[in-house]
């Protein structure tokens, strides 16, 4: 995919399986791509031609899957802790404790995470990324599997981190709802290919991302 993605939220969009996650897979660094170069404000963390290649925790990002992907034999506090840990003090902006308040998880900090439901260990997932005071955010159907409020909750904050502590993201998801709601730009992905990169407003108008086959 030859694209530049500029700073603030920018939603991906397009039908399923056309490579929407395993471009955040290759940003992120958990997928070596094939060829190429990838740069993430200015530092090239990927690169054929140079040999380049930045180890996943070097990269400064937050990246919550699209399957929650924890820690099975840690509650839900020391998973939330680890990416605060592995977080340099002087680049610690949000802390673990604020975040389990937001999501509603001190009551739960002790369980184990194998007992919870689908939409707590997305929260439990989305702390754990935020945790990390990441400089960018990636976030794969980040609000599936949550109740109505929850996803309005999240939504206003991951907004309120871009405002306040200039965090940028890469917003996939299947909803034109939240789209239209949380992104500044939209890059409509097929075949692996940008199709289109501008505002919400136009886009999903000019390619009717709803009614992709596959969407």
């Amino acid at each position: 995919c030859d694209a530049e993605i500029g700073n603030g939220i920018t939603a991906i969009v397009g039908p399923s399986g056309h490579g929407k996650t395993t471009l955040l897979n290759c940003i992120a660094g958990v997928t070596l791509p094939d060829s190429g170069e990838i740069e993430i404000f200015g530092d090239v963390v990927f690169s054929s031609d140079k040999s380049t290649n930045t180890p996943p925790e070097k990269r400064r990002l937050g990246y919550v899957f699209q399957q929650s992907v924890l820690f099975p034999n840690m509650d839900v506090q020391q998973n939330i802790m680890y990416g605060y840990k592995m977080t340099p003090v002087e680049c610690r902006r949000l802390h673990p404790e604020s975040l389990m308040e937001l999501f509603e998880l001190s009551d739960m900090k002790n369980r184990h995470v194998t007992t919870l439901s689908g939409g707590q260990a997305k929260l439990v997932s989305l702390a754990r990324a935020l945790a990390t005071s990441p400089k960018f955010l990636l976030l794969d159907e980040a609000l599936a599997s949550l109740d109505r409020g929850f996803q309005g909750t999240v939504m206003k904050y991951l907004k309120l981190l871009k405002k306040e502590f200039e965090v940028s993201m890469i917003y996939v998801s299947h909803s034109m709802s939240e789209v239209m709601a949380m992104a500044d730009n939209v890059l409509v992905l097929m075949d692996g290919q940008k199709k289109a990169y501008g505002i919400p407003s136009q886009i999903l108008v000019d390619y009717d991302v709803a009614n992709m086959p596959g969407a």
